[in-house]
C-alpha cells in the first residue's frame, strides 16, 4: 500500500516532507516487490499466533522489545476481523498470509511504511508492516493497504497495485478501516497535493506508478466522491476498472455513463474552498 500511511496523525508534515515520506514508503515497497523473495523472512521473527480461521499468522521482530510485543498483541486481537473486512470489499476467496511487524525503514512510528512481494497472494504471502508504537490503528492500516493489494490480484478486476488506480483504492480501503480520512492515516493524505498541483485528470488515464501523489490523490478524491453518491466501499471495489481507468469504474457504477471526468470536475466546482483531506465531500463511510 501505498501512503501517507506512515506517520501518526499528530505529526504535521509540510508538503516537501510529505512528498519525501510518500516516496520512501513506495520506493521501499516496490524495490522489495521487484526482488526475488528469500526463503526466510526479511527480519528476525517471534511468533505471536495464528487466527482461529487460519487466515493470518502474526510475527514481530523481537528486537522491538516489549513495545513491539505489545503492538503485535494489539494487532493480533483485531486482525481476523481486518482480514474478513478486506475480503468483503472484494468478495473473492483469499489465501492465508503472514504479517510481520518490524522497523521496516528504521523508525518505529509507522513512517517506514509496508511492503509485500508482487500484487497477489504470492508464495509466502508475507506482509511486512512498520511498527507504530502506541498506534495499533496505524499499523493495522498498513496491513489493510498491503492485504487489499493481494486481493486486487485475486479479483483480477482491473485494479493494479503498481498503478495509480490500485494505489488509490488500497489507501481508500485502508482509511475505511483505520478511522476514515481523518483517522490514523490522515497525515499522508494526497488529495490536497493533487488539488494544489492543479487537479490533473487521472480519471480518464491511469498512471503506471504508485509513487505520484497527484495521480493517487485524484483517485482518492474520486473514490470518496462515489461514496458520497451513495455507493459503498464494497460496491465501488467490486465494480472494478474494466478498461483499467477510473472512468470505467464510473461507467460500471453509473449505468454506462461516459462522462466521469466532466461530472467529477463539475462536482469539484461546488466545493467551498480547496481540498483539505482525501474526502472533501463529507461522505459517511459505508463499507458493505
Amino acid at each position: 500500500m501505498s501512503l501517507r500511511l506512515t506517520l501518526p496523525t499528530h505529526i504535521r508534515l509540510n508538503p516537501h516532507e510529505q512528498a519525501a515520506a510518500f516516496g520512501r514508503y513506495h520506493a521501499n515497497r516496490r524495490r522489495r516487490a521487484a526482488e526475488p523473495k528469500a526463503a526466510a523472512f526479511d527480519f528476525p521473527t517471534q511468533l505471536v499466533g495464528t487466527t482461529p480461521d487460519g487466515n493470518v499468522t502474526v510475527y514481530y521482530d523481537p528486537s522491538l522489545g516489549q513495545p513491539g510485543a505489545d503492538l503485535a498483541d494489539q494487532l493480533f486481537a483485531r486482525v481476523a476481523t481486518t482480514y474478513s473486512d478486506c475480503q468483503a470489499f472484494f468478495n473473492v476467496p483469499g489465501q492465508p498470509v503472514n504479517v510481520i511487524i518490524a522497523a521496516v525503514n528504521g523508525p518505529t512510528d509507522g513512517s517506514g511504511g509496508a511492503y509485500h512481494y508482487g500484487c497477489n497472494f504470492n508464495p509466502g504471502n508475507d506482509l511486512y508492516c512498520d511498527a507504530a508504537f502506541g498506534n495499533p490503528d496505524l499499523t493495522n492500516g498498513l496491513v489493510v493497504a498491503e492485504l487489499t493489494e493481494c486481493f486486487m490480484g485475486a479479483a483480477n478486476a482491473g485494479w493494479d497495485c503498481g498503478a495509480s488506480n490500485g494505489e488509490a483504492l488500497s489507501r481508500f480501503l485502508a482509511e475505511q478501516l483505520s478511522g476514515g480520512p481523518d483517522g490514523a492515516l490522515a497525515a499522508y493524505a494526497t488529495g490536497p497535493t493533487w488539488d494544489r498541483d492543479g487537479r490533473p485528470n487521472w480519471i480518464d488515464a491511469t498512471e503506471p506508478t504508485d509513487q505520484n501523489p497527484d495521480s493517487t490523490g485524484c483517485g482518492l478524491v474520486y473514490l470518496y466522491w462515489m461514496m458520497s453518491k451513495g455507493f459503498t466501499a464494497a460496491q465501488i471495489t467490486q465494480a472494478g476498472c474494466p478498461d483499467g481507468t477510473l472512468a470505467s469504474n464510473y461507467a460500471a457504477l453509473m449505468r454506462g455513463a461516459t462522462t466521469a471526468w466532466a461530472d467529477f470536475s463539475a462536482a469539484l466546482t461546488g466545493l467551498p474552498g480547496g481540498i483539505a483531506s482525501d474526502n472533501p465531500w463529507g461522505a459517511i463511510s459505508r463499507l458493505t
